[in-house]
């Protein structure tokens, strides 16, 4: 249901409380709307300084009421709205129709904010990052959590990508049932939405890596640390040892090395971007699920 701007008890969300009871956003004698056009920031936690900290308000305001990313957060909403009564993600939640449907305005709303990113100033990165992740959650609601299987042998990051879905969905859910319940400024409903964030902070990381892994050379055996924290780290042990093997091979295999590190430099740059997106990335998810 489009909002065209407009909420119930004014022009900003009634669910900018969780950012005030959180301490994202100051409180003072100033009226909410004032502080939030006033605050310069963001609502990441994290204490980040990057040039995309801006406020939560600057970078949402414009999507408030544009259709195409209305349209994006109908459907993410309609997968919210799916769960299993027993919370049991095995068994599809959905039969081929529906499927079918909702796959299609998945991705017609993709091509379309696509389209219009640069007029409402989301990074195309965000979109292809929320795309995946919308139609991964569509995959696991159709099929269960035992997807289908396929002929070719996927690389161990695959299924750790997948094992973090069913974690995914039942934290949203959650947020939901808090957020139905209106405990929306609850400590309970900060710490989930919290939690929520981690998980998926954790599936942009394992799905860009995922999907840049090719099916030979050093990454392919590589099962990932399950910590946002750890996989630079991890990254950069590998990228050590790789290079500690092309200084003692001398000229022998020098040029398989060396095609490792090319691929080893471009997976430290994927997950580099997607670092500098994640402060963004929070704030749409704020609009996805709380307003």
């Amino acid at each position: 249901m489009k909002n065209n701007g407009k909420f119930q008890n004014g022009l900003i969300p009634p669910a900018l409380s969780i950012l005030f009871t959180a301490g994202f956003l100051p409180v003072g004698t100033v009226s909410a709307s004032d502080q939030l056009s006033n605050h310069i920031g963001t609502v990441d936690d994290n204490g980040s300084s990057s040039a995309l900290s801006v406020s939560l308000l600057t970078r949402t305001s414009a999507l408030w009421s544009n259709p195409q990313w209305q349209e994006f957060k109908r459907i993410w909403k309609k997968l919210d709205s799916i769960a299993p009564a027993d919370g049991d993600y095995s068994s599809n939640q959905l039969d081929y129709e529906k499927l079918n449907k909702i796959r299609i305005e998945l991705d017609n709303s993709y091509v379309e904010l696509m389209r219009i990113a640069d007029e409402i100033t989301i990074d195309s990165l965000d979109i292809v990052l929320l795309h995946r992740l919308a139609s991964d959650r569509l995959d696991i609601l159709a099929y269960g959590s035992a997807l289908p299987m396929t002929r070719m042998m996927l690389p161990p990051i695959s299924d750790q990508t997948d094992d973090l879905l069913p974690q995914i969905e039942a934290r949203i859910d959650t947020v939901v049932r808090l957020r139905e319940d209106g405990l929306i400024s609850s400590g309970e409903m900060i710490t989930t939405f919290s939690n929520l964030r981690s998980s998926i902070d954790l599936y942009y990381l394992l799905e860009t890596i995922n999907s840049e892994t090719g099916y030979s050379g050093v990454l392919w055996t590589v099962r990932w640390p399950m910590e946002v924290d750890r996989i630079q780290p991890y990254l950069d042990s590998i990228k050590t040892s790789v290079m500690e093997s092309l200084r003692n091979a001398g000229s022998e295999n020098e040029e398989g090395y060396s095609v490792m590190l090319e691929d080893l430099r471009n997976m430290e740059q994927s997950i580099s971007n997607v670092q500098d997106r994640l402060p963004a990335l929070h704030d749409l998810l704020l609009d996805l699920e709380l307003f």
